[in-house]
């Protein structure tokens, strides 16, 4: 009886986890350029003796849905969106990292950062900054940043082989945990612009309507064990 127990409980561990990748998709239906996550499972199966194997399910990672957002114009000098497969390079505290969101600003230096202040590369590795002078800000198609006074620079435009491997570490930035980033000669920046989500919440939210029916499924079925296992022992004939 207890093994229709443990299995139940292994469907609610990964039915947890799907959920809280689903709420987490919701909670970021309006951050730009947010990518959808979903879980992996796969079976895996326990020997059982001389009986059938026992199933059960085992959660052993997720994957990011990296199809574009929609593309909407904010009309913001320092803003800009990458059609295509690409990540800007952006120097933090903790070294370098991506993101795809480009909403950017000036800081009191005249450097264009992220919201939170961390510095956008060129493809040399240095900063790109704009005389406070002449703050009339252009981006062409391939990255060049071009100012009021002539100055130009030009974004880090990177792509991975395997863009699954990047990690996300919060405030939209991903970590490329030892993976090496090449050009991403075929993106393309999109000035006064700005990538929506990728979530679509009415998908998200009917998934997670039917999470809940199969952990409430999942739940019935042990207390149905459970409630079996308590009348199998009232039954049991008393020691004297």
């Amino acid at each position: 009886m207890e093994n229709a127990v443990f299995i139940g409980l292994s469907q609610q561990m990964a039915l947890k986890r799907q959920l809280d990748i689903t709420a987490n998709n919701l909670a970021n239906v309006n951050t730009t350029a947010f990518k959808s996550e979903h879980p992996l499972f796969e079976e895996f199966l326990v020997d059982n003796f001389d009986n059938p194997d026992m199933s059960f399910v085992h959660d052993y990672g997720s994957y990011r849905n990296l199809r574009d957002g929609e593309m909407t114009h904010t009309g913001r000098p320092l803003d800009v969106a990458i059609a295509g497969e690409g990540y800007f390079t952006i120097e933090s505290e903790q070294g370098v990292r991506f993101t795809r969101n480009g909403s950017f600003r000036l800081d009191s230096d005249g450097n264009i950062v992220t919201i939170n202040g961390e510095q956008l590369l060129d493809e040399t590795g240095r900063s790109i900054t704009v005389s406070l002078q002449f703050q009339d800000v252009s981006f062409a198609p391939d990255g060049t940043v071009t100012t009021g006074e002539g100055q130009t620079q030009k974004i880090e435009l990177v792509r991975f082989a395997n863009p699954q491997v990047l990690k996300q570490v919060g405030d939209g930035l991903y970590d490329a945990d030892g993976a090496d980033p090449e050009p991403a000669v075929d993106a393309k920046a999109m000035h006064k612009m700005l990538e929506k989500s990728n979530v679509q919440p009415i998908l998200e939210m009917t998934a997670m309507i039917d999470i809940m029916r199969a952990y409430q499924s999942a739940q019935k079925l042990i207390d149905s064990e459970h409630d079996m296992q308590m009348q199998a022992i009232q039954d049991m004939p008393t020691v004297q």
